[in-house]
């Protein structure tokens, strides 16, 4: 019996230890090739969440207003501390607003680079995980294949503030993450 006992105990701690498993105990750290698409909406005055229209984020009257859509690709580095970096080059069209003209944005193709752009992140045990980037506290969403190899992240209407051109902005992003190398 006493046997018995100390063989159940073994199997508790074990089954604990193994529900338990952290950030840190996924094979997640590496490197990973990033493909992505977006695009963001530009008002040269803020955003204000209308009660009107089912709290959409409507842009004032009379406020210069101009699109951009977007695709992306880039390396993303992830650490096992939970840290992480990225660059990637953004290649943008930038379209003019509706029937407002937009003095300052024509149309045109633009080329943004990001270089080490430091984010931490965090992961819950059924593979949800969120990354923060560090300098902007702009958060993305996803989740982790069950072979820790693929990972998709969302950026959903993130309001940002920006000087000009680029004025208070709300982007949506979707990131497809590879993993390509330890």
């Amino acid at each position: 019996m006493k046997k018995l006992a100390v063989f159940l105990m073994i199997t508790a701690v074990a089954l604990l230890a193994a529900g338990m498993a952290s950030a840190e105990d996924r094979a997640i750290a590496g490197k990973y090739a990033m493909s992505a698409s977006g695009s963001c909406l530009h008002s040269e005055r803020e955003y204000f969440q209308n009660a009107d229209r089912n709290n959409w984020w409507t842009v004032p009257n009379g406020s210069h207003v101009y699109a951009g859509v977007t695709v992306a690709n880039g390396t993303w580095i992830f650490k096992n501390d939970l840290t992480g970096t990225y660059s990637q080059t953004i290649y943008a069209t930038i379209l003019p607003g509706g029937h407002v003209p937009v003095p300052v944005i024509p149309v045109e193709v633009r080329v943004l680079a990001a270089k080490d752009v430091a984010f931490h992140y965090v992961i819950t045990s059924s593979g949800d995980i969120t990354v923060t980037q560090d300098d902007n506290h702009i958060q993305s969403f996803g989740s982790i294949s069950n072979d820790e190899k693929t990972m998709t992240l969302l950026t959903a209407n993130n309001v940002q503030n920006f000087p000009a051109p680029f004025w208070y902005t709300i982007c949506n992003t979707e990131r497809t993450l590879i993993k390509v190398g330890e």
